[in-house]
């Protein structure tokens, strides 16, 4: 009798076996070019396509666990934000630079959350410019039904990760977030010269 366990098992192996077929395929082409370009940073080429592809399989993961409450990771960690805010509420402004999201997918994830009675939305007792965002009860009750399950996909993907390992991890991301954001526009003049690309002589 094939069980949901074993359905679920296949289709992880699929989806595995899919992904390398992917790195597999980009390293290929990878090696095309380094035969006809000199200088390529393959290494570096190489990480951070595999950087892209983990969030990208994480962003589905996590949003395919969140569909049975009808939501998505983003309205989530918005929900989370809410629930941590001193007094529960937040600017949208704020919202957004949190969560990471413009202005016009907060004001359509808050559209949301309150049609669904998670959020209050009212505009400051001050300032008629701003409006405030503030967890209902039935808010804060959804998002403590909902986390639990989540931090047990968390700990499901980082099982087989040692303490040792998840701290190496966290410090690396740290320091390749900080890489990143201290790079200026690629467009700028300072950092294409940076690098000296030449194409290979095809003799």
């Amino acid at each position: 009798m094939v069980t949901q366990v074993t359905i679920s098992a296949v289709i992880t192996f699929v989806c595995i076996i899919m992904v390398k077929a992917c790195l597999n395929a980009f390293e290929q082409r990878l090696d095309t070019i380094d035969q006809q370009i000199a200088g390529q940073p393959r290494q570096e080429v190489m990480l951070s396509r595999m950087q892209f592809i983990v969030f990208k399989k994480l962003h589905e993961l996590l949003n395919e666990s969140l569909q049975s409450f009808g939501i998505n990771d983003t309205i989530l960690t918005a929900l989370m934000m809410l629930y941590s805010s001193p007094d529960r509420y937040i600017f949208p402004s704020d919202l957004s630079h949190i969560v990471i999201s413009s202005r016009t997918n907060i004001t359509r994830f808050a559209d949301e959350m309150v049609k669904k009675g998670w959020v209050s939305r009212a505009g400051h007792e001050t300032d008629r410019r701003k409006i405030i965002l503030t967890l209902t009860d039935a808010g804060v009750a959804f998002v403590e039904s909902v986390l639990p399950v989540q931090w047990a996909i968390y700990q499901a993907i980082w099982q087989d990760f040692s303490s040792e390992e998840k701290n190496q991890m966290e410090v690396m991301q740290h320091k390749l977030l900080a890489s990143i954001a201290g790079l200026n526009r690629l467009s700028e003049p300072a950092v294409v010269d940076k690098v000296n690309f030449k194409q290979k002589d095809p003799t």
